[in-house]
């Protein structure tokens, strides 16, 4: 299992969640878009996504221009029935994502 785990802030780890899915064998890649890392394209070569917290407003595309990027990404991944967890700030996207 391949797991895409983003994460938006500098002070924002893996923790219980992380270990979880090493416990399960999960191949983990984490991406930190908000350091300029690029998000995938889409969500072909994951079967889940884990969407961390942080202190930004989930609303705030100008300070985190990725979010646009970020909410496709989260759709796609709900379109071909993969498993989307929001933490914090990643299940207020969420829910922007999904109105």
């Amino acid at each position: 299992m391949r797991v895409l785990v983003v994460q938006n802030f500098d002070n924002e780890g893996l923790g219980q969640i992380g270990a979880a899915l090493v416990e399960a064998g999960a191949d983990i890649d984490l991406r930190k878009p908000y350091n300029g890392e690029a998000l995938p394209g889409h969500s072909g070569e994951h079967d889940a996504m884990v969407v961390l917290g942080g202190a930004q407003n989930a609303l705030d595309d100008e300070l985190c221009p990725y979010f646009p990027e970020l909410l496709d990404l989260t759709r796609d991944f709900a379109d071909r029935d993969r498993s989307v967890l929001g933490i914090c700030l990643g299940s207020q996207l969420l829910a922007r994502a999904f109105g």
